[in-house]
């Protein structure tokens, strides 16, 4: 659950690093062993692992912008096949990796997570939201900022998604192409401070 001081934080650290970090190998190294809602310690443990990995591949192949790794959980093997994105400042485009792509049209319950890094430190956007509720295979969509803060969003077991698009659609209510960026984080905050009415999981 977010309270509505942690949204004040977050909108000033929008404004005061709204441009991208570059990743240090002590960003890497700061990236912390989380439990991860329903998940085994297995499972967490891979989960920091990609976390790394995302980070590690946006300093050295990336330009410190935007990677996102898929991964399914449910695999006997989850590390021996994962699908590997790279992206630009502002966005990377998951599908548009072969692997990636089959990981969520394939999967057959919410097994599949995926790991993206953000340069500008801030959390979801209203893009990484609108994809999340889009494809129901997706069970965790994790944001690493490029100093190695982790935020995460889970589909609980009471997860509604008729409510949470309701939701969505309230949040981006007036929003246009035209709308300032700023905005637009703001409406994301503002979702993400209510997702937990939905059965949607944030920390």
């Amino acid at each position: 659950m977010i309270f509505l001081s942690e949204i004040f934080d977050e909108l000033e650290q929008a404004r005061k690093y709204g441009n991208k970090i570059h990743i240090t190998d002590i960003a890497i190294k700061k990236v912390r062993y989380i439990e991860y809602k329903d998940l085994t310690d297995a499972q967490n443990a891979i989960m920091q692992r990609l976390a790394k990995e995302v980070l590690f591949l946006s300093q050295t192949y990336n330009d410190s912008n935007e990677v996102a790794i898929t991964c399914d959980l449910a695999l006997s093997d989850p590390l021996e096949s994962y699908g590997i994105c790279l992206g630009d400042e502002h966005s990377v485009d998951v599908c548009s990796d072969t692997q990636s792509n089959h990981l969520i049209v394939s999967a057959k319950m919410c097994t599949v997570v995926i790991l993206h890094n953000h340069p500008s430190l801030q959390t979801f956007s209203l893009d990484d939201i609108r994809f999340f509720v889009a494809n129901r295979g997706i069970s965790i969509l994790v944001v690493v900022s490029n100093q190695g803060k982790i935020h995460y969003l889970y589909k609980d077991k009471k997860y509604s998604e008729r409510e949470t698009i309701q939701l969505y659609n309230e949040c981006v209510e007036g929003l246009d192409r035209f709308s300032m960026i700023s905005e637009r984080y703001h409406r994301a905050l503002a979702f993400l401070a209510r997702c937990s009415e939905t059965g949607l999981f944030y920390s």
